[in-house]
């Protein structure tokens, strides 16, 4: 209750004018349009070593972790 009454308005100096959106999208567009390299988006890239030890490194504790929790159930249960 005390946070909700604690919330005001955003002060109008901190809105961009309706020119600077238009200018920042317009740079985002020729940005986007000179881009022929990189990150295109989830699902476009290939798995290559760095996201597959990035990914082993949350997968291997992940299931770890899994293996423990079944095997204290498999105790209770057993």
């Amino acid at each position: 209750l005390i946070a909700n009454l604690l919330i005001r308005p955003v002060a109008a100096k901190w809105f961009m004018s309706d020119e600077a959106v238009k200018a920042l999208q317009a740079k985002a567009r020729a940005s986007d349009a000179a881009q022929t390299h990189g990150s295109f988006g989830i699902g476009l890239g290939a798995l290559d070593a760095k996201a597959g030890l990035a990914w082993a490194c949350v997968g291997i504790p992940l299931a770890w972790g899994v293996y423990m929790t079944l095997l204290n159930v498999a105790k209770i249960l057993g």
